[in-house]
């Protein structure tokens, strides 16, 4: 099982280029990668993307990435006519205002088309080989983080999984009693309420009474309840790579069933344990949140 929460990094350096890496992931529902290289790389971002998808199903993840030429290449192209072109206007207006500034290098070169920076597609191509290598040793890093932050989240989840099934059973131990309770109050109700009880059909109250705590029986929510719990724990156990979907979903249902047996219960301590098994399980989804 793995946290969505991961990091690693690492830095090296391939043929002709140094590589810096770094991969950050938190929570998210969905997969969203962010990506910071050097506009002149930019053409590798949806390789990155690509690639990361493989490794990754849910998170955010932000990644930096850093690649420097080892050796000299000619990838920077300088406009020197356009340059002097600057200068030499630049210059005149120095005359025209009377100004006693000097037309420097550095002004130059904030007119950003004076030099440019030219990059082949084999170069890319090249370089894109060893970011590859370097992407899959640091994915395999987060994974690890992951897989670490995960058995901790599995301990603490599994400690209130185990809290949640003695709820069920405690519902379950008293299940029998509400119904008998129900039928009894009935019964009680309608002998109240009826003048010439003994001149009906016992027959058919006996019915309408059985109908009635029916109606309250809660066996089924109790038995869904013990197959999630059950689902749940193969899960956490299991060695699928991505499951906190299938985990929330889960959590939504037995929710939904306590929230039921809340709403039928006619005990006051069946009503108390239903809503403790709903906080566990809220507890329970906060950590999920976190589950990859």
């Amino acid at each position: 099982m793995r946290s969505m929460t991961g990091y690693g990094r690492l830095s090296k350096n391939i043929g002709d280029y140094g590589y810096n890496l770094e991969i950050k992931s938190l929570n998210s529902r969905t997969l969203n990668i962010n990506t910071f290289l050097s506009p002149i790389f930019s053409p590798m971002e949806i390789n990155i993307q690509n690639f990361l998808k493989k490794y990754f199903k849910r998170g955010s993840l932000k990644v930096f990435v850093d690649i420097k030429f080892l050796k000299t290449d000619d990838v920077v192209d300088v406009d020197v006519g356009l340059a002097k072109s600057y200068y030499n206007a630049l210059s005149g207006l120095v005359s025209q205002l009377h100004l006693t500034d000097d037309v420097s290098l550095d002004i130059l070169l904030k007119f950003k088309d004076i030099v440019k920076i030219s990059i082949n597609e084999s170069v890319i191509e090249e370089a894109w080989k060893g970011l590859e290598e370097m992407l899959k040793e640091v994915c395999e890093v987060v994974i690890s983080y992951q897989k670490e932050e995960g058995e901790h989240l599995k301990k603490v989840i599994s400690e209130y999984l185990e809290d949640t099934q003695e709820i069920v059973d405690n519902i379950s131990e008293n299940s029998s009693k509400m119904k008998e309770t129900y039928r009894e109050k009935v019964r009680n109700n309608l002998t109240t309420l009826l003048d010439n009880f003994d001149d009906l059909d016992e027959k058919r109250i006996e019915m309408e009474i059985t109908l009635l705590a029916e109606r309250s029986d809660i066996s089924e929510e109790i038995e869904r309840l013990n197959s999630h719990i059950n689902r749940f724990k193969r899960f956490i156990e299991s060695e699928e790579d991505s499951i906190g979907q299938d985990l929330d979903f889960i959590c939504q249902e037995m929710h939904r069933e306590f929230n039921t047996i809340a709403a039928k219960s006619k005990l006051l301590q069946i009503t108390n344990f239903s809503l403790e098994g709903r906080s566990l399980v809220n507890k329970i989804r906060e950590q999920v949140q976190n589950i990859h």
